[in-house]
């Protein structure tokens, strides 16, 4: 509908550019004789367009950001709820270590899409997704926008900001939608799930890490001209807050999980004992299993409590990030008019197009 106005303005010869000293463009409107149509009317609906389309993505952004934190939040609700009651979980017994079986990851606890943490997981993780993918926020939003000429140092030609479009919304629906399996059992084509889900947990945290620093000014990296004049000292602070707590929880929560599949044993530690049994089921049929017969304790159990929640705060951070950006930005304050423009008073050519 824009471009329609807009083009419609141009060929009316209500809508001319005009020079300024800085070397700029800018719209103006002139009044057309005789038509009772003066600046106002194009004016208005234009101002009304492009308001409603960047509040839009404002509210995008929130709601993406809201789901993005419920699935987070239900996942680790109930996978506490498994560990705390072993009965509860899909394991329906109790260890000989007293301990229910705590994963070292947020995907290893929701694996099971058949799960209840797993169906919430990618329900709202998904919804999330998909709300901040189509934002376009990147675009949108003068808090995040960088412009088109500063491009990822790998590809000349692609921008920083459609990096930001894409990378890690993209990056949070594989994630959400490629299960991971413990490594304990998976087999060879479980890897290439495990490879593709690792992968989009790359391009969500650290792809947006990358990109946030290069609008904040995050160590050695530069800060963008046009964030300089843009952003606020109090936005700039919390989101630096956000940037650092991405980076320092992704760093810890690598390092951590590294280290758990390491044979721990031999440090008087105590892992997960995974089997291989002859399991029969309902119908009668038998077939080879690798199943949990004891879970970790020790130290070591508390290294995989430490990898889980320092996995959980560095994507309580991004979600916090996507919301400060949401909170400062000054599109979600637009005021639309609280009439719509009747299409009736557009000219006939131009309602064929909407």
């Amino acid at each position: 509908m824009l471009h329609t106005v807009l083009k419609k303005a141009l060929l009316e010869g209500q809508l001319t550019q005009e020079g300024q000293a800085d070397g700029a463009r800018r719209w103006q409107f002139r009044h057309k004789e005789g038509t009772g149509q003066g600046s106002a009317s194009i004016d208005d609906k234009i101002s009304f367009l492009v308001g409603y389309e960047r509040k839009k993505c404002a509210a995008l952004l929130f709601m993406g950001s809201i789901f993005g934190l419920l699935g987070f939040v239900f996942a680790f609700i109930i996978g506490l709820m498994k560990f705390l009651n072993p009965h509860i979980s899909e394991f329906h017994e109790r260890f000989a270590s007293g301990n229910g079986y705590f994963p070292a990851t947020v995907s290893e606890m929701v694996h099971n899409p058949q799960d209840p943490a797993g169906k919430c997981v990618f329900a709202f993780e998904f919804i999330g997704a998909i709300f901040i993918f189509l934002s376009w926020y990147p675009w949108e939003l003068r808090n995040v926008y960088i412009g088109d000429s500063h491009c990822v140092p790998v590809c000349k030609n692609l921008s920083w900001s459609m990096f930001r479009q894409f990378c890690p919304p993209c990056g949070m629906m594989l994630v959400a939608t490629v299960t991971t399996t413990p490594f304990a059992q998976a087999t060879q084509l479980d890897y290439f799930c495990i490879a593709i889900h690792l992968t989009g947990a790359v391009m969500l945290f650290a792809g947006y890490a990358a990109v946030e620093s290069h609008c904040l000014g995050f160590l050695h990296i530069k800060q963008h001209e046009t964030m300089k004049k843009t952003l606020k000292p109090r936005e700039v602070s919390l989101r630096y807050l956000c940037l650092v707590g991405i980076v320092i929880c992704y760093v810890v929560f690598c390092t951590i999980t590294a280290v758990v599949v390491l044979p721990l044993e031999q440090w008087g530690g105590k892992n997960d004992v995974w089997e291989k049994r002859t399991i029969t089921d309902e119908r009668g049929f038998t077939f080879n299993k690798i199943v949990l017969v004891d879970t970790a304790s020790g130290f070591v159990l508390w290294l995989k409590i430490l990898s889980y929640v320092s996995e959980v705060a560095c994507g309580l951070f991004l979600i916090s990030s996507f919301l400060v950006i949401w909170y400062f930005c000054e599109e979600r304050t637009t005021d639309l008019n609280d009439e719509l423009f009747s299409v009736i008073d557009l000219p006939v050519d131009q309602t064929h197009d909407l």
